[in-house]
């Protein structure tokens, strides 16, 4: 089922995804604001788009945000799987939020962002290193660090920022949540949610930000296409 769009931004203490939330959401504002303040006129395409959470994030800075994502999904503005329906070189963003473990060719998926990308446009995107299996809807790809900044680069992009969220405790202190939730009393969960998360957040002191940069829950990369 997919996730409100207000507990991606803001997410309820008693959220079972309230940590990862939350740093991820600090973590897509610091980069659009960062990379997008200030430039004019931009057109972002959030290809995957699901319930558009992040829209919020990115509307002070561009001029037209389009949701893009498969037919099922009522609140996408275009319609499209694996081609984009935009000419070379016509787009300056393109968002992409845990999606690239959902796509049957990761590299085509990058590749046709490329495409539309304006040379010096700008793909900000993440997805999963260690995540339960959730498939929406398949699940098919996890990634270390090194592993996601190679597809990336493999398909034309100089990479300008990558950073992980989550490093192993509290990912491995995530995971532990997630695989017992299913056995405790429904009643229950929300408590157990906000001492686990709570759990989380304590554990992610533990990992600095060299080591998240290879082992990590979810990785950010801002990517431009390549000038000539």
């Amino acid at each position: 089922m997919e996730t409100p769009v207000n507990e991606r931004l803001a997410p309820s203490r008693f959220s079972d995804r309230r940590y990862m939330f939350i740093q991820l959401r600090d973590r897509l504002g610091s980069i659009a604001k960062s990379h997008l303040a200030g430039k004019q006129e931009l057109r972002l395409v959030d290809f995957g788009c699901g319930g558009k959470p992040y829209q919020p994030l990115f509307a002070p800075y561009i001029s037209r945000y389009i949701g893009v994502d498969l037919p099922d999904n009522h609140g996408a503005d275009v319609y499209a799987s694996t081609e984009l329906p935009f000419a070379d070189f016509s787009v300056d963003v393109v968002l992409s939020t845990q999606v690239l473990e959902h796509v049957i060719n990761p590299a085509a998926y990058l590749t046709e962002c490329y495409r539309v990308l304006r040379v010096g446009g700008l793909l900000i995107l993440s997805t999963h290193g260690y995540w339960m299996y959730h498939p929406h809807p398949t699940d098919l790809w996890r990634w270390t660090g090194p592993g996601l900044r190679r597809v990336i680069e493999d398909c034309g992009y100089n990479i300008l920022e990558s950073q992980g969220l989550m490093g192993l405790a509290s990912t491995g202190m995530h995971l532990l949540q997630d695989g017992m939730m299913s056995r405790i009393p429904f009643r229950a969960r929300p408590i157990v949610s906000a001492v686990m998360q709570s759990l989380v957040a304590l554990t992610d002191k533990l990992s600095s930000n060299d080591e998240r940069q290879n082992d990590a829950c979810t990785f950010i990369i801002v990517a431009e296409r390549r000038r000539c």
